[in-house]
Parts: C-alpha cells; sequence; structure tokens
C-alpha cells in the first residue's frame, strides 16, 4: 500500500499526523511539498513546478493525505488516488474572508470538499466551514489529532512554583506577539512582574525583540527560537500560564498542548477557544486587540490562581478522555482502510 502527504512537513501537526499514521500502519509514507525559496518570482516558479510535477507524475497511491483545503487540498485532485483525505487547518481554510482572495479561496474549498472522500475536522467549529462549502456531512470525521500523553506529562498547580508565561505560536503578526509584550508592560508599570518563555520563530522576530527591549522587558522575556517539537513539552512543564491571542483561530493544537500539561489558558475570546474553555472556570477569555484586557486578564489568574485549580484539573481530563494520539490516530487509520476497502 502507498501513501502520499502533500504539506508542509516541517509543521508539528503535518508530523504529528504523518508519524501517527505511519505507526499504526507500519509503512513510510511519502511526502511531498513546494520547495521553500527566497523571492516572489522564485516561490512562484516552484508553485508551478510542483503542479506541473502533480499533475504529470504517473505514479498511483491508495491513499492521499493533504493539508489545508485551500493549497495542498486543492492541489490534491491532481493525484492519482484512490483515497481522498484532507484536513481543514482553521475555523476556515478561506482566509481572509473578505475581497477577491476570500472569494477565490471558497471556489477552491469548495472544489476539494465536494470531491474528498473524507474531510477531517479537528473540533465541531470547523464543520460550519465545510458543510457551507458543500462538503457532505457523512463525509465529515470531527476528532482532534492527539497528544503523545506519555511526553505532555500533567503539572498539578502548586503555589511554590514561579508564576511564569508561556506563548508557543510562530513570530508571525496574525498572534499578535506585541499585544503580549504590552500587557506584561502593563503588568511591571503595576509592581507585577511575570516571566514569558517565546517558543518559535518567524518574520517578526527582530521586531518583537527590538519592542522588548523598548519596553525594558529583557530579563523577563526569554526566545528560544524554533525548537524540535520534541522539546515542546519540557518548556511547557516550567510554565503556569498559556496566553495567545491570535486574531483568527482553528481548533488549537497549541492550546490542547498547554492544557495537557497543565496550564492556565488565557486566550482570545474566538469562536475555536469558546468551544473547548469555560470562561472564567478552565480558562479566560478576551478579546481581540485589548492589550489592556489581556493585562487584566493575567492579573485575575495571578492574584487568584487557587480558585481556578478545578478548572486546570478538567483540562488535563479532558485531554485524556478525548486528545489521546494513540487511540486517534488508531481510529483514523481504521477509517482510511474501510474507505480504501470500498474504493478497491
Amino acid at each position: 500500500m502507498k501513501i502520499l502527504f502533500l504539506g508542509e512537513t516541517y509543521r508539528a501537526d503535518a508530523q504529528t499526523w504523518i508519524q501517527g499514521i505511519e505507526r499504526e500502519s507500519g509503512l513510510r509514507i511519502q511526502t511531498k511539498e513546494i520547495a521553500k525559496t527566497g523571492g516572489r518570482l522564485a516561490r512562484i516558479f516552484a508553485a508551478l513546478s510542483f503542479l506541473f510535477e502533480l499533475a504529470f507524475n504517473s505514479e498511483k497511491y491508495d491513499i492521499t493525505l493533504a493539508e489545508r483545503a485551500t493549497s495542498y487540498g486543492f492541489l490534491s485532485l491532481l493525484v492519482k488516488t484512490k483515497v481522498r483525505i484532507v484536513a481543514q487547518q482553521g475555523i476556515t481554510d478561506a482566509f481572509p474572508e473578505n475581497g477577491f482572495a476570500g472569494w477565490y479561496k471558497r471556489k477552491l474549498q469548495r472544489a476539494i470538499y465536494t470531491r474528498a472522500d473524507l474531510i477531517h475536522a479537528w473540533g465541531y467549529v470547523m464543520t460550519y466551514a465545510m458543510l457551507g462549502s458543500g462538503a457532505s456531512p457523512v463525509k465529515i470525521l470531527v476528532k482532534p489529532k492527539g497528544l503523545d500523553l506519555e511526553k505532555y506529562k500533567f503539572f498539578p498547580p502548586s503555589s511554590e512554583r514561579k508564576f511564569t508565561a508561556i506563548v508557543t505560536r510562530s513570530l508571525f503578526p496574525i498572534y499578535r506577539h506585541a499585544e503580549i509584550l504590552e500587557a506584561i508592560h502593563i503588568l511591571k508599570k503595576k509592581g507585577i512582574l511575570l516571566d514569558c518563555i517565546m517558543v518559535g520563530s518567524g518574520q517578526e522576530e527582530e521586531n518583537l525583540a527590538q519592542k522588548s527591549r523598548e519596553l525594558g522587558l529583557e530579563d523577563q522575556v526569554v526566545w528560544t527560537g524554533r525548537i524540535p517539537n520534541s522539546e515542546l513539552p519540557s518548556y511547557l512543564a516550567k510554565a503556569q500560564i498559556y496566553i495567545a491571542v491570535p486574531e483568527t483561530e482553528g481548533v488549537s493544537a497549541s492550546l490542547f498542548e498547554a492544557m495537557a500539561c497543565g496550564c492556565f489558558p488565557i486566550v482570545t475570546e474566538l469562536p475555536a477557544n469558546k468551544a473547548f474553555i469555560d470562561q472564567g472556570n478552565n480558562g479566560l477569555l478576551v478579546p481581540v486587540g485589548q492589550t489592556d484586557a489581556l493585562a487584566t486578564a493575567i492579573a485575575e489568574y495571578l492574584g487568584n490562581s487557587e480558585q481556578y485549580t478545578d478548572g486546570i484539573i478538567s483540562n488535563r481530563i479532558f485531554i485524556e478522555q478525548n486528545c489521546d494520539l494513540k487511540t486517534n490516530m488508531s481510529s483514523f487509520y481504521q477509517t482510511y482502510l474501510s474507505l480504501l476497502k470500498q474504493r478497491s
């Protein structure tokens, strides 16, 4: 049996999916992706070369897995395969939702969703965009990829541990790291010192480091740069608070990782987050773009952390019941085999 994966293999989400199915199948999954290059023209040429390669490749596959409906998912239509499976990454993959870009991405999304054999939704909040793009409900599988719970161990809240926040999103504008720095600065002016671990890299790295210096946060903020995903649990173990304030969000694996390890989530008030966070119980929700509200939420937790202990424990229970990597990947693979049997 031959399985192909189309997507950005450097991403932790992609690695989790690939490695999980490889363990279940005992097979080596072949991967294809657009080569990473420098300038705009080089990227266009790489994309056209990739499209040409897929269109004229005579190789046939039993199962093709593809990430993101509007890119590799759509391109999977060029692959000769018995079973085509696509995973949506955000609450919708037609982003931005307005303007010409939103219009043509909705067209691409509809094209693959009406032709795919199976569509992965990592949470129910993703299904609205799928159904709106013509996906058949019977083809939607709602279940998170899951976590290796032997690696993502739970650390119960303890008053003896120094308060440290962690941010594990890539350093791109959409994740609004500057607002997190500003919130930490607001707290500092009030005499509340919070250390923060910033995990990851991205185009905003230099700007954010400069902003950190301008705000006088050099002694509070640690920048790790990009780290192997295998090292992430050790960083989460050092933190008590998880902060993420993006302007849009799918079902966040980063949120699940933090919940698994006992970090208290403070995240933006988006549908994808509200599906898992009960305001004031197992986390705090803040409006997008409101730095003062973020600072207030952080201060609320720091001043009343003991009242959130039950919520933090309930987060771990949820992860164990719904996000076990071995259980979920086994379920996925058996579903793939069932589809393959129907197509053979």
